[in-house]
């Protein structure tokens, strides 16, 4: 044997046996809490920081990306409202361990955040009061997303936005009616009743030439694409494609909804110089833990950049 390569050999061996060992063990999917509710880890994170000092200079990647965003379609003539979706861990406490005490200063947080927004000229949806004060489970317990109660705590305040600031409302009462539906949470443990509103519809999945773009993370899909998001008819889209009288263009992505959501809009832009001249508003709504535990903030010009 070459002794001169008995020590790296020995690292790569101590390394592969570490990998193997890591392999071994379980990998942690969620943080069990009380009545058989589930929370992601990264949510746990994310309101650990809400109550951090530096709190400011930690979202302050994503203020700016997102204030950026609102100086583009200003200058496209598109409203956009920002409707990031309350942690469940905050919302729902006690049940993930959390302490009044801690949670009122998570909730103090998030308010902190969403003024930093306001005070750059965003428009915020803050779902945090409604989300405490509906009936029911707002969230799944075993599953990263809201319930049929959340999404209509969200699309009340959406649907009152789009009528004030939009111009964009049909006067018609949603036609659609409530329904519990057993799914199989991506938080794992056993299935679970939920409550879903499923409209009347049926509506189009994606309506590119619908003047109000709904775009964001899988908050969007759930319960309107099917498959492993539980339901069709029953989301967000669909929600408000009931209020409207017609489907929006739903533009929703997988994982993160910070910068990829934003590429996948500037990519249509950029495939047809047309499309953005229809548009009237733009509906981005995200997981808040994303403030701080996204795959990155960075700003996405809508537009090929002159003379690139």
């Amino acid at each position: 044997m070459d002794f001169a390569r008995r020590p790296l050999i020995c690292f790569l061996s101590f390394v592969l046996v570490a990998f193997a060992r890591a392999a071994d063990a379980p990998a942690v999917a969620s943080i069990e809490g009380t009545e058989g509710w589930r929370f992601l880890p990264s949510e746990k994170t994310f309101a650990d920081k809400l109550m951090a000092p530096d709190l400011a200079a930690t979202v302050a990647p994503a203020v700016d990306a997102i204030a950026d965003f609102q100086t583009q379609l200003q200058a496209e003539d598109i409203a956009l409202l920002v409707v990031p979706v309350p942690p469940k861990i905050v919302m729902a406490a006690g049940a993930g361990g959390i302490s009044a005490e801690d949670a009122q200063k998570m909730r103090a947080g998030w308010g902190q955040i969403l003024a930093e927004l306001r005070a750059r000229g965003v428009m915020v949806l803050d779902l945090a009061e409604d989300t405490a004060a509906a009936p029911g489970d707002v969230y799944c317990r075993r599953d990263t997303h809201w319930s049929g109660r959340g999404i209509a705590v969200a699309a009340d305040g959406i649907e009152s936005w789009l009528a004030e600031t939009a111009d964009l409302k049909s006067g018609e009462t949603p036609s659609g009616s409530w329904k519990k539906q057993e799914i199989k949470g991506d938080l794992g443990g056993d299935p679970e009743q939920i409550d879903l509103w499923f409209a009347a519809g049926p509506f189009a999945p994606d309506n590119r030439a619908h003047p109000l773009v709904l775009l964001g993370d899988s908050h969007v899909l759930v319960f309107h694409s099917g498959g492993d998001l539980h339901a069709t008819g029953a989301g967000l889209p669909d929600r408000l494609g009931a209020a409207l009288g017609s489907s929006p263009d739903v533009l929703g992505v997988r994982g993160s909804g910070a910068t990829s959501s934003r590429i996948a809009l500037a990519r249509r832009a950029r495939s047809d110089a047309a499309y953005l001249d229809g548009k009237k508003a733009v509906v981005w709504c995200f997981a808040g833990r994303e403030f701080t535990e996204s795959d990155g903030w960075k700003k996405v010009p809508l537009r090929k950049p002159a003379g690139g």
